[in-house]
């Protein structure tokens, strides 16, 4: 006839109250853990599940997408030949105070390979919806709060807006890009994502996606100087301009537009890129 061992158990609220003699081993039947007692502590010494425990485990992944799991430690791409996204798991359910690593190793990852981080539902990462790492052999590390917000520890990824410099009360030097596509159409179009506010422009380059109908030329500016940027631009799809202008001050938020010469705009895509600076006074 077989033996059982059985010992003293009780959900988490009355092991919480319980204190044992010393060796002595309870169960926590609401948590499934074993806790030990020392003859004194009220509620004993909590014994970890292996879940709990920090590894330093390595997931590779090749060229595709990836759930991360609640156990994941290091997501290494091993191959990538596209973007490709990870999904991260709801911050709720990940360790707190754990680091998750997400790394390319193959060297491939660009401007156009990028690996998108996605947190799950409603989370954000820094306060975003999404992190991208876009160099070769970038990686982004993150953290959880286990309250819907993941926060970068490590970084090795050109972000939108960087921080050059700062000093002790605040004041800082931040430099960044955005872009938007642009769709044309008429006589002119603006652009739906505008110059800051407070800021210096050094550049704003255009790219033609898709080639340009109905005009035979176009200029990119601002109300009251619609060439700032470039005039007799080329209509050829994959044509670019650099859009060089001396460092100018924009005070407030400013409209880019299209303009169409030749004709009017019957079709086209261009993209429009926004090289500018901000110098952020003190915050005290």
């Amino acid at each position: 006839m077989s033996e059982q061992l059985q010992l003293r158990r009780g959900t988490a609220s009355q092991v919480a109250a319980f204190t044992g003699a010393q060796g002595e081993t309870v169960m926590d039947t609401t948590n499934n853990r074993l806790v030990v007692s020392d003859g004194s502590t009220v509620g004993g010494w909590p014994a970890a599940k292996l879940v709990e425990v920090i590894t330093n485990g390595r997931t590779p992944v090749s060229d595709a997408a990836y759930s991360a799991l609640t156990t994941d430690r290091m997501i290494a791409y091993t191959a990538l030949s596209a973007a490709r996204v990870v999904s991260l798991p709801p911050a709720s359910a990940y360790p707190t105070g754990t680091r998750l690593l997400i790394v390319d190793e193959t060297g491939n990852c660009s401007t156009t390979k990028t690996l998108t981080i996605s947190p799950n539902g409603s989370d954000v990462i820094d306060g975003a919806t999404s992190a991208i790492v876009n160099v070769a052999y970038g990686f982004i590390g993150v953290e959880s709060n286990q309250s819907g917000e993941w926060t970068t520890v490590d970084q090795g990824f050109m972000p939108a807006l960087a921080n050059i410099a700062a000093a002790a009360h605040g004041a800082n030097l931040q430099i960044g890009m955005l872009e938007t596509l642009v769709t044309l159409s008429g006589g002119s179009t603006n652009a739906s994502v505008q110059i800051p506010a407070n800021c210096i422009v050094l550049a704003v380059g255009a790219r033609v996606v898709t080639a340009i109908t109905g005009a035979t030329s176009y200029e990119v500016g601002v109300s009251g100087n619609l060439s700032q940027f470039g005039s007799g631009l080329s209509i050829s799809a994959g044509s670019t301009n650099y859009g060089l202008i001396g460092p100018t001050a924009f005070y407030s938020a400013t409209t880019l537009t299209i303009t169409a010469t030749g004709g009017s705009f019957s079709g086209g895509q261009v993209r429009l890129s926004i090289a500018y600076m901000l110098a952020n006074p003190s915050a005290a």
